[in-house]
This record gives C-alpha cells, structure tokens and sequence, in this order.
C-alpha cells in the first residue's frame, strides 16, 4: 500500500488585482513541510502589482496563467484542468493556510482512508482579531437542508482528483455562489464518501474588499436557484425547518465560547 506522503496534493489559486493578500497567501502554501505538493495560480489578466508578486514566487510556483477569464469559476476550471494532484484544495487569494505543517496533518489524519473528499475546520481573521469555527460531519441533505455552505467550508474542501472528474467542475454560469453547488453535487454522487477532519486548514480572511462581502446580495439570488435545482422546496416544509434549525443550533453549541480574540503578536 502506498505511504501517505505518495499522494499528491495540488493547490489552486485563482486571483485577480490581488496584490494586497497574495504574497501572504503564497507563502503559506510554499512553506510547506509536506513533501508532494503542488502549486498552480490562475490570474485574470491583472492591472496592479499582482503578476510582479506571482513572478518574485515563480520558482516556487508550479505552473501559473495570466489571462483573461469570465469570473472566478472559470478560473478554478482552468486550474482543475492543470492539476496532476490525488486531491486539490482551492485557497483565495486573500485566504492563507493555518500553519507550515497543515498539509502533513491532513493527509496523516486521513491516512490510507482515501475518501472521496475530506475536509476540515476554519480560522475567520478580520481587524487582528480570530475566530475559530468548528465542522462537523454533514449529508447532502442536511447541507442542503441548511441552505447554505458553512457547514462545508470551500477553503477547507480537499476533493478527489476522480470525483472532480464525474462533476466536470464548477458550474461556471454562477458567479457567485458555484462552490455551495459543487459540493452538494459532489456529496450527491452515488456511493461517494467523505469525511470530516479535526484540524483548522485555513484562515478565511474578512475585509471590506473581500469578494463575498462585495456580492452578498448576488450570492443570496444564485442560492435560490441552487436550493430549487437540488430539490430544496420539493422537501416538506416541516422537514425543512425541523433540519435547519437542529443544524444551526448544532453548530452554535459547538462553537459556544469561539469568540473574536486578538491575534498573537
């Protein structure tokens, strides 16, 4: 059976005019103690100092694209396509990862379980402050029943190269909400397993420039529709309330006392 370091794990990041957070995020990835990783960064054509940050990180980077793109979907297609990896983990490029030794933790954690995804806890940073916000195992309906992605966290999803492959991506005609989609159709796949992990991969970064700030209204009107296409309101109203608030309630306790803290000097 093969070692746990032999899987290969591939990162993407899809940026645009991202100069503020980038390098932070780069370098979280490239300073990495985990052996078999792999980097890919997808640009949409940038007008600031966003390819001059990609270029002082080339040689750490292992394949990156600077062109034009419909949105940040279609950039994350471009970089499923490129990557070679057994798993692959999309990371904002405002977003960082928790410490030097996540990728090691994760896959040991995981170890010769090769679950179909796996994905873990979160850190919400905003004006030096943190949270810690802890997932739990979910199904497709109870993801779906809670109407939203937080129980799944998109920079925390680590998916099979070979369940990417049955989805063929991300529905790239959302703009705004396509990784609440992809998940619930990933968690749809017949047989397909997946699993939860106790470790904090990411630190999810809150600013006024954050693109889900920006669009939240948008990402409100392209939840509607994901919610009618996987067959949401065709549930019983009284099932569909019952599940949303055992699950939030659920969650609420286990993130009972996470509070905003300072952050370390």
């Amino acid at each position: 059976m093969a070692q746990k370091d032999s899987l290969r794990i591939t990162i993407v990041t899809v940026c645009r005019n991202s100069e503020t957070f980038l390098a932070e995020t780069i370098e979280s990835v490239t300073g990495q103690t985990y052996p078999n990783l792999e980097y890919i960064i997808i640009d949409g054509a940038s007008t600031d100092g966003t390819l001059g940050i990609i270029k002082q990180y080339e040689p750490k980077i292992d394949t990156w694209v600077s062109e034009p793109d419909s949105g940040m979907y279609e950039a994350i297609n471009k970089g499923l396509q490129l990557a070679t990896g057994d798993y692959i983990l999309i990371l904002n490029s405002d977003d960082r990862l928790t410490n030097s030794d996540t990728i090691q933790e994760a896959v040991s954690i995981i170890g010769n379980n090769r679950p179909d995804y796996f994905y873990g806890n979160l850190i919400k940073f905003q004006d030096e402050k943190y949270r810690k916000v802890k997932l739990f195992t979910v199904t497709f309906d109870q993801l779906l029943m809670s109407t939203h992605g937080t129980f799944i966290s998109h920079p925390c999803f680590f998916i099979s190269a070979k369940l990417n492959q049955v989805l063929g991506g991300y529905d790239s005609s959302y703009l705004y909400a396509a990784d609440y989609d992809y998940i619930l159709r990933a968690l749809a796949v017949p047989g397909c397993k997946g699993q939860h992990i106790d470790l904090f991969v990411s630190h999810f970064r809150l600013h006024n420039n954050n693109a889900y700030n920006r669009a939240l209204g948008k990402i409100n009107e392209e939840r509607e529709k994901i919610l009618t296409q996987h067959g949401y309101y065709q549930q019983p109203r009284i099932k569909r309330l019952l599940s949303y608030y055992t699950l939030w309630i659920y969650y609420k306790i286990i993130n009972l006392g996470n509070r905003y803290k300072s952050l370390p000097v």
